[in-house]
């Protein structure tokens, strides 16, 4: 995968999880992830966890964002992302996020400011990849920030310690 390309019509859960593989991999300072469950078909893959991990790792200053809606599947059958949380709990944050006008269950992954993996909620052909756009990332992270902001903790997903 190449950048400088814009690809639509990608089918979820694969190749959309190839393509967040792919963002994720190449990410210097951030990512942001925005789903619904947080699908294990799509975000539970060692070669995910891998990319995050590393970025997680390489400067103080890298973080990653998780926003679900619903953490029952995630805690209730186990995920390689909350596990990775619960590791690196100052660089990995999930968050959970009640409704919210402005999200419409749609699914997103925006690396550092210039790359974006976005899912329109109810569908799943129509997902698009812009590994290069600048504009477009500053469009989804804006609005990533503003349901950030409203999000909150989940009990549900903290480490428990015995």
């Amino acid at each position: 995968m190449s950048n400088n390309e814009f690809i639509s019509g990608i089918a979820y859960p694969q190749p959309f999880a190839a393509y967040a593989v792919a963002l994720c991999a190449n990410a210097s300072r951030y990512i942001c992830i925005l789903s619904p469950k947080l699908d294990h078909a799509a975000f539970d893959h060692s070669e995910l966890v891998d990319a995050l991990s590393a970025l997680a790792r390489r400067s103080r200053q890298t973080q990653v964002r998780i926003l679900i809606s619903d953490s029952r599947p995630v805690v209730g059958y186990g995920h390689r992302l909350l596990q990775l949380a619960r590791r690196l709990p100052s660089t990995v944050h999930i968050r959970k996020l009640q409704e919210h006008p402005n999200w419409n269950n749609e699914t997103l992954v925006i690396r550092d400011r210039d790359g974006v993996l976005y899912k329109p909620g109810g569908s799943d052909h129509d997902a698009f990849y812009e590994p290069d756009s600048r504009a477009s990332a500053q469009q989804y992270l804006e609005r990533f920030d503003e349901l950030w902001r409203v999000s909150e903790e989940d009990a549900e997903l903290r480490s428990l310690t015995l």
